[in-house]
């Protein structure tokens, strides 16, 4: 169990947990967030199983980000103390710090899936 944990963090192989599935590290630059090697470099699993196989990545990548902005919104209230009257800056410190995190939960998403 320890070992899928770490496996998931350092978004390697579902089978062997060793190779890379994603061609770059982590960027900020839209050509290159998505893009996966086509099989495994140690084990060989494919990476592109069927076309849409990755559309359910949208599923967990929504749970993903609701959970984050829960703990935003919890760190916020305990900085500021009271969300009602700062609402709008509690919104733009949530899609602000969403942007900022969407790289990684698009990765993390795929690889959970």
């Amino acid at each position: 169990m320890l070992n899928l944990i770490s496996s998931i963090a350092s978004m390697k192989c579902p089978v062997c947990r060793k190779g890379r599935v994603f061609i770059h590290p982590v960027s900020y630059n839209i050509k290159e967030v998505g893009e996966m090697f086509n099989t495994c470099e140690v084990c060989g699993q494919s990476f592109r199983p069927e076309p849409g196989f990755y559309f359910g990545a949208a599923i967990v990548s929504y749970p993903l980000t609701v959970f984050f902005n829960l703990l935003l919104a919890t760190l916020f209230y305990l900085i500021v103390g009271d969300i009602f009257n700062h609402v709008v800056e509690l919104l733009i410190t949530m899609v602000v710090s969403s942007l900022i995190i969407l790289p990684l939960a698009f990765r993390y998403a795929r690889i959970i899936w």
